[in-house]
């Protein structure tokens, strides 16, 4: 008895990993699995992606970039010499090209952050909640004090609370 009841615990352990090979051939046949090969420089390499908008004969239109492959050929093509981030905007004008930036009001219906160092008065006040005379402390505080290295230096501009330096945080970041 003790050899046929051996010979029966092997068969079932035997069975089930039988039933698990054929389970996992069927996820791969089923799943549509085709390795794909690995290439760097097709490979996102943002965790977010880049808008940039170009303006050329008075239309303009943001386009939205994921890879770093995309940006260089973009550089490329309009012989830029710096690295485009996202809220660049490239402007041709007579076979003439210059680079700005997106509008504070446009990058934040992108979702596209404004950076508190380099953010002009009109990028500001299209902050819910901060109107000219507050953007001009902070563009003042920011003169005087030289670059913000934190979001919870404006705190300390009058007028900046802790429910308004929570929904500034929310659409700025340190560019």
């Amino acid at each position: 008895m003790r050899i046929l009841k051996r010979i029966s615990d092997s068969e079932d352990s035997n069975s089930v990993l039988y039933l698990a090979l054929l389970c996992l051939l069927y996820l791969l046949i089923t799943s549509s699995y085709i390795p794909i090969p690995y290439h760097p420089e097709a490979s996102v390499d943002n965790s977010q992606p880049v808008y940039i908008e170009i303006s050329k004969e008075g239309v303009s239109t943001v386009e939205i970039y994921n890879k770093t492959t995309e940006l260089n050929k973009l550089k490329v093509k309009y012989n830029l010499d710096t690295d485009l981030k996202s809220g660049d905007r490239i402007i041709i004008d007579n076979q003439e090209i210059s680079l700005g930036r997106i509008s504070g009001r446009k990058r934040i219906s992108l979702g596209v952050p404004i950076g508190v160092n380099s953010a002009s008065l009109e990028d500001l006040t299209a902050i819910s909640g901060i109107g000219w005379e507050l953007a001009t402390r902070i563009i003042d505080y920011r003169n005087n004090h030289g670059r913000i290295y934190s979001t919870e230096e404006l705190d300390s501009i009058e007028g900046i609370g802790k429910k308004k330096l929570a929904a500034i945080k929310k659409v700025t970041n340190l560019d």
